[in-house]
């Protein structure tokens, strides 16, 4: 007799996560929902002792995240990067996320930030996933994070961000094009 094995809800809750985050970078632009709203569900469905991880200044989640035996590494050297965007400060710490290498584009950092999905900033995106364009409104990120990412960004090179607000996830891929309206 085959034993079945069922997964259990933690793991059926980190694989729709998962699968949310490949969709939401599939389809850069459009809003996904996750099953539970925060950057701790984002995190359980990604990190791991294999990788690396920032977590600002935000305690609470940096110990859970250690945790998960990753090592806690500075903003420039993590594999995931969980931080705010709201000020010009915050906006010159992530300019100096990896960008991979043309040998290895893929050790690019992938960025998590909060941001209000449907109001504020318009931007209007376009590129890989995206039907002709897509317009969006980003509220919660300094205005100077749209250049910086531009002038950081060239693909192959470059990393990956998602905006949280909740349970609403939004990614934007480094071969993705933006510009401010």
């Amino acid at each position: 007799m085959a034993l079945s094995i069922l997964p259990t809800a933690d793991d059926s809750r980190t694989n729709a996560t998962f699968a949310e985050l490949m969709w939401a970078l599939a389809r850069p632009g459009l809003v996904r929902i996750l099953p539970l709203a925060g950057f701790e569900t984002l995190a359980e469905s990604l990190i791991d002792r294999e990788c690396s991880f920032h977590a600002g200044s935000d305690s609470v989640l940096a110990k859970r995240l250690a945790e998960t035996g990753a090592p806690p590494v500075s903003l420039d050297k993590a594999d995931y990067v969980f931080t705010t965007l709201g000020s010009e400060r915050d906006v010159a710490a992530v300019s100096t996320l990896r960008i991979g290498t043309l040998a290895y584009p893929d050790e690019a950092a992938t960025l998590f930030a909060p941001a209000r999905i449907g109001s504020g900033q318009a931007l209007r995106l376009s590129g890989p996933g995206i039907k002709d364009i897509l317009t969006i409104e980003i509220g919660g990120v300094d205005p100077s994070f749209w250049p910086m990412r531009e002038k950081a960004i060239r693909y192959p090179l470059g990393w990956d961000l998602y905006l949280v607000d909740g349970d609403r996830l939004i990614g934007i891929p480094r071969s993705t094009k933006i510009e401010v309206l």
